[in-house]
């Protein structure tokens, strides 16, 4: 059984330390181009945004870029902003892609 982080300080302490026990980020397989800047964008950084990015970047794929319409960083993301929805919807029994670390899963956010 896992322990959620309980450090009001700290929300992202239990998934900093899961990313640390997976590991750095795979060699990126993708060949380098001159002038090529990314090799995926992806446009929105709420949740399938930025789950999408962590896969590709821990498929291998480097260079990945997520472009989100807020003015700057601290209002990008439905978690530091009102979303459009009173409840987060997304099932706790579905699949992301944590690598299989509980820390990451839906449920533990």
């Amino acid at each position: 059984m896992v322990k959620g982080n309980t450090d009001k300080a700290e929300p992202d302490a239990a998934a900093a330390d899961a990313l640390r026990h997976i590991g750095p980020d795979p060699q990126n397989w993708v060949a380098e181009r001159s002038g090529v800047d990314h090799n995926v964008v992806l446009v929105g950084g709420g949740q399938t945004g930025s789950a999408l990015a962590f896969a590709l970047r821990r498929a291998g794929i480097g260079k990945v870029s997520v472009i989100d319409a807020a003015e700057d960083e601290v209002r990008a993301g439905v978690w530091l902003t009102a979303a459009r929805m009173n409840l987060l919807r997304t099932p706790k029994s579905l699949a992301e892609p944590e690598l299989g670390s509980p820390a990451l899963s839906f449920k533990a956010w």
